[in-house]
This record gives structure tokens, C-alpha cells and sequence, in this order.
């Protein structure tokens, strides 16, 4: 009996130990700073923020992130969290550089880590294309839906405005300004010193709502005084008529009537005065935007959302 057991169940559950050690660690959320791609000092770049409680990849980013990388082949993505080993892989068709590490800074601070990341390695201003034109630097973060099929009108809409530094929505809370969930910066903003310096002042802060007054707020106003030209893909002149300060909250009208390119995933949260029925947003978006639709259920469904509910 003793003999059996060393020649069969022993190592048979020796295998099935290493098994579940090796899925375990593949599962294991670890701290990650990696190359995966060769940085075109000439190209487009994105810093692109993110946040995951458990350290996944949701659909709904990698998405975004193939249209992203269609405009930028430049992705910098720093998530202000460990990642789990089994996701990193689904990072590498788009991600140039990946940075995974917590440091409590929200969105802010991944901008600063990602855009000196770019500036150490030798992207700037300075390098042109073969057409003569400058890179574009592009802020973008995990906080929205992307519901157009493709973001090359957003840009087309950036270049056509003249504008130094675009956005695709502004608020009036605190005063006039573009959120900050994507923005695309000319050479103009990115390689003046203050904008370096700007993102560099970018410290912990207690909460998110903190963040967003001491950074996100004054930016827009702050380089507007530097002489600095802005613009929006959504006009906040065209939508005066809707009476909250942060036209995110109606978010029914901008998709259908002003086609939004993205939808604020705080649509879909408390932390958004939603004024629009949650029941109309999911039916546009399932006959109108099906993709979109069906990663916003299953990131709904992973974080066991309660609005799910009014999926009806």
C-alpha cells in the first residue's frame, strides 16, 4: 500500500499542487514597470490612466485603447495599482510602455508619471513627422465609455479648431474648464516648461473631488492666461439650455443628439447627478453602440453594479 501510494498519489498530488501555485500566482496582483514596444519619438502619444480595486483589465479599456492606439501608436499606461500577472498580456497589442504601481495621485498623477516617462525616453515637440507636423500629446483615462467606433474624428475635430489644447466636454463648477477624462495637447502646451511643471505640483491629496478641483479646474484657465487657445468637441455655449454645470448629466441627450463620442461611466454611479432615465441610456446604447453596450454590462456585471436594474 505504502509502495502505491509513492508511485501514484504522491506525485500525482505533487502535480496538482504545483498547478494551483502556478494559477495562483498568475492571479496574483504584483507591481510592474515594462517595455512592450519600441517608443516613435515622432508619433502621436497617449498617457492613459487607470484604476482597477482588484487589478484586472476590464473590456471596456482595452477597447478604448485599440481605438486609441489607431490615432497614438504611443500608450503609456499607468494604473495607480498592482495588476494581476494573467492580465498584463492583454495589454501588449496596444501599450508601449506600462507602469503599475500604487501611489495614490488619481488620474493627476498617473499623467505626471506617464508624460515624464515620455520626456525621459526622448519624446518631445521637437520631433516631426514626414509631413512636418508635431505629435500630439493625448490625456485620456479609464473613467469613460468609448461609444464611437472610431476616434479619428475627434481628432480631425482637435486639428480643425486651431485650438492649442482640446477637449471633449467642459464644466462650469469652479469655473470654466475642460475635463480632463481626454485631452489632446499641441507641442505648444506640452513642451512649455510650465506644463511640465504643472503636473510635476501634482501631489496626494485626500479624495478624488480634491483632485479634480486643485488640478483638473484651474488648468483650462491657467494656460488659457498663457495665451493659449481651447476648444471642445461638445460646445458648452451649445448645450446652455441643460441647466447643471457638468453636462455629463444628461447623458441621453449627448449621445443622441450631440453624438458623444464617449459616455461617462459615472452615469452609472452615485458620484453623477444623472437627469436622464439610466433605462434609455442602455436601450440607445444596445441598438445604437451593441459593442459598447455589451462591455458596459459585463464591467457592470463584474462589479456587481445595482444598476443592472434598470437594464430592463
Amino acid at each position: 500500500m505504502l509502495s502505491y501510494l509513492k508511485k501514484n498519489i504522491i506525485p500525482f498530488l505533487a502535480i496538482v499542487n504545483l498547478t494551483v501555485l502556478f494559477f495562483a500566482e498568475q492571479y496574483r496582483p504584483v507591481e510592474v514597470e515594462a517595455d512592450f514596444a519600441a517608443l516613435k519619438v515622432s508619433s502621436n502619444a497617449v498617457v492613459f490612466a487607470a484604476y482597477s480595486q482588484d487589478g484586472t483589465v476590464p473590456d471596456y479599456v482595452l477597447s478604448l485603447l485599440k481605438k486609441l492606439k489607431k490615432e497614438a501608436p504611443n500608450i503609456v499606461y499607468v494604473t495607480d495599482n498592482q495588476i494581476k500577472k494573467s492580465e498584463i498580456g492583454k495589454l501588449k497589442p496596444y501599450v508601449t510602455h506600462l507602469l503599475a504601481k500604487r501611489h495614490g495621485e488619481y488620474d493627476w498623477g498617473s499623467y505626471k508619471r506617464g508624460f515624464n516617462w515620455l520626456k525621459e525616453n526622448g519624446w518631445s515637440g521637437e520631433e516631426q513627422a514626414k509631413d512636418g507636423s508635431k505629435p500630439l500629446l493625448v490625456l485620456a483615462n479609464d473613467s469613460v465609455l468609448a461609444v464611437a467606433e472610431s476616434l479619428e474624428p475627434v481628432f480631425t475635430a482637435a486639428k480643425d479648431s486651431g485650438a492649442d489644447f482640446f477637449g471633449i466636454s467642459a464644466n462650469q463648477d469652479g469655473t470654466y474648464h475642460l475635463q480632463s477624462y481626454f485631452l489632446i495637447l499641441t507641442s505648444k502646451v506640452y513642451d512649455d516648461t510650465d506644463f511640465a511643471g504643472y503636473l510635476n505640483a501634482v501631489k496626494q491629496e485626500k479624495d478624488g473631488l480634491t483632485v479634480a478641483y486643485r488640478y483638473e479646474v484651474p488648468f483650462t484657465a491657467y494656460f488659457e492666461g498663457k495665451g493659449y487657445k481651447s476648444a471642445a468637441y461638445l460646445a458648452y455655449d451649445k448645450l446652455s439650455y441643460l441647466p447643471l454645470n457638468d453636462k455629463n448629466c444628461y447623458p441621453l441627450t449627448l449621445l443622441s443628439k450631440y453624438q458623444a463620442p464617449f459616455l461617462k461611466m459615472r452615469t452609472f454611479t452615485e458620484r453623477l447627478n444623472v437627469q436622464e432615465p439610466r433605462r434609455l441610456v442602455f436601450l440607445w446604447l444596445k441598438k445604437n453602440a451593441p459593442t459598447a453596450y455589451d462591455e458596459l454590462i459585463s464591467h457592470l456585471e463584474h462589479i456587481r453594479s445595482p444598476y443592472l436594474k434598470d437594464n430592463r
